[in-house]
C-alpha cells in the first residue's frame, strides 16, 4: 500500500510537472529533462509511468478531460433552476480555463472534451474518435442541450424558443472560449462570461425572470 501511494504520488508530480511545462512552452519544446526535474524524480522515475513524451502528454489531456467532465457531471445533476445552472457552469469552465494548469495544458495540446453524458459517449457517428475541436464543440453542445431541455420542461425558458438553435449557439460560443483559452492566458475572463450572458439571457427567459438569474 505505501508502495502503491508513493507511486501514484510521484505519477501525479510528473503530471503537474508535465502540465506546468506543456501549458507554457507546448508540446514540441517540452523536454522530459525537465519536466522530470520539475517533478523533483529521475527520468527513470518519469519512463515507469510513462513510456514517451506523447504518452505523457496523452496523461496530461486524459485529466484535462476528466476535471471538465467533473464539472458538466455537476451542472448536470445540480438542483435548482436550470438555466441558472448553465450559467454556473459557463463560469466554472471559464474558471478552469484561467486557473487550473492541467487544465490549460489539456487545452493548448488539443484536448478532446469530455462526453459527460449517454448521449454523447460516442465519438463520429461511425464509431471512430472525432477530432479535438468538433469533439468540444459536440461534448458542450450535449450539456447544454441536457439543460435546456430540462429548463423547458419546468417552463424557464421564453414561449417558442428554438433549444436546438441556442444549444448550439451556446455550446459554440463555449468550444470558442476553450480556443481562445489555448493561445490567451487568464481568458476568458469572468466579466467577459457575465457579458455574454447579460446579452443572451433576455432572449431564452421571460424579461420578468431574468433579475432572478445570477450571471
Amino acid at each position: 500500500m505505501v508502495k502503491q501511494e508513493r507511486a501514484e504520488r510521484t505519477r501525479q508530480a510528473v503530471l503537474l510537472a508535465a502540465a506546468d511545462t506543456f501549458a507554457r512552452v507546448g508540446f514540441e519544446a517540452a523536454s522530459l529533462v525537465d519536466i522530470s526535474r520539475r517533478a523533483g524524480v529521475s527520468k527513470g522515475a518519469l519512463y515507469f509511468h510513462f513510456v514517451s513524451k506523447r504518452a505523457l502528454a496523452d496523461g496530461v489531456r486524459a485529466a484535462a478531460g476528466r476535471m471538465v467532465g467533473s464539472a458538466a457531471l455537476r451542472a448536470l445533476r445540480a438542483e435548482g433552476p436550470a438555466v441558472q445552472g448553465l450559467i454556473d457552469f459557463s463560469h466554472e469552465l471559464a474558471r478552469l480555463l484561467r486557473e487550473d494548469v492541467v487544465v490549460r495544458a489539456g487545452v493548448r495540446l488539443g484536448a478532446p472534451c469530455p462526453r459527460p453524458t449517454a448521449t454523447a459517449l460516442h465519438g463520429a457517428p461511425d464509431g471512430s474518435e472525432a477530432p479535438p475541436a468538433e469533439a468540444a464543440w459536440r461534448g458542450l453542445t450535449a450539456v447544454v442541450h441536457r439543460l435546456l431541455d430540462r429548463a423547458a420542461e419546468a417552463g424557464e425558458l421564453r414561449p417558442g424558443t428554438d433549444r436546438r438553435a441556442c444549444a448550439e449557439l451556446l455550446g459554440s460560443v463555449m468550444a470558442g472560449q476553450v480556443l481562445l483559452a489555448a493561445d490567451q492566458a487568464g481568458r476568458p475572463t469572468a466579466e467577459a462570461v457575465r457579458r455574454l450572458w447579460t446579452a443572451a439571457l433576455p432572449a431564452l427567459v421571460p424579461a420578468e425572470r431574468c433579475p432572478g438569474h445570477r450571471v
